[in-house]
């Protein structure tokens, strides 16, 4: 079902308990290719769990999202629900939250996105409550992301970003992991997956962009603040 690199991703990612869930995904992926009527075509990248490009009929595709993790699948869903109202963002097709799936429409051409930074000013118009605070989400990516990928905790990093996440800024609707991977290029323009929402400072999903000189199109970006950050998440460019 699953390569030993993807079984290996999702053990370092939740534990040795998530064996049991891959040991059962055959018959997960069953019950919801049935209850969408689904083919699966092939096996796609996935971070937080299993991800499948399927068929629903001739010439007409889906992506199938599925994660041991039921509480990542409620919030994904709930943030792709609130940029509904922009082609900036992937649609959400439908979900199954207790088998923690999520259906989403099928990206053509699904390819890198040539101009990704489009997309940010679009999200950040989305309303920016329900979801949990940017100091939660700098927590978990120093705390538990970074230590795990390097070994090391970054104290004096962490602390910095902590403060600026606790500046008063007027906060917007962060998509919350936006690099240019996550930006996928659709038949009218680039669109975000993968949304990891969280409320805060809007420099924080510009890092990436500012970081890689991609072009900004213009858009109403607080350089310095932008900067500020990225002193902050130096470890992350590492």
């Amino acid at each position: 079902m699953i390569d030993e690199s993807a079984r290996s991703r999702l053990i370092r990612r939740f534990g040795d308990d998530v064996t049991g869930w891959i040991d059962a995904l055959p018959d997960l992926l069953s019950t919801l290719t049935a209850r969408w009527n689904l083919t699966v075509v092939k096996l796609m990248p996935g971070g937080t769990g299993t991800t499948f490009l399927c068929t629903t009929g001739p010439g007409a595709d889906a992506v199938l999202k599925i994660t041991p993790d039921r509480d990542i699948a409620v919030h994904e869903a709930k943030a792709l629900t609130s940029s509904a109202h922009t082609d900036a963002m992937v649609d959400l097709l439908d979900t199954d939250l207790t088998r923690g799936a999520l259906l989403l429409e099928a990206i053509n051409p699904g390819t890198p996105a040539t101009d990704p930074a489009r997309v940010v000013p679009h999200l950040h118009d989305a309303e920016p409550t329900g979801f949990p605070p940017l100091k939660a989400r700098v927590d978990f990516l120093f705390e538990t992301v970074l230590t795990r990928r390097t070994g090391t905790y970054y104290a004096t990093e962490h602390h910095r970003a902590r403060k600026l996440a606790d500046d008063n800024v007027e906060p917007v609707l962060l998509h919350g992991d936006m690099h240019p991977g996550n930006v996928l290029q659709g038949p009218h323009g680039p669109k975000a997956i993968d949304p990891r929402a969280c409320i805060g400072d809007p420099a924080v999903d510009w890092m990436d962009f500012v970081h890689g000189n991609y072009d900004l199109h213009g858009a109403d970006v607080d350089l310095d603040r932008v900067h500020e950050w990225l002193t902050a998440f130096k470890p992350f460019y590492g």
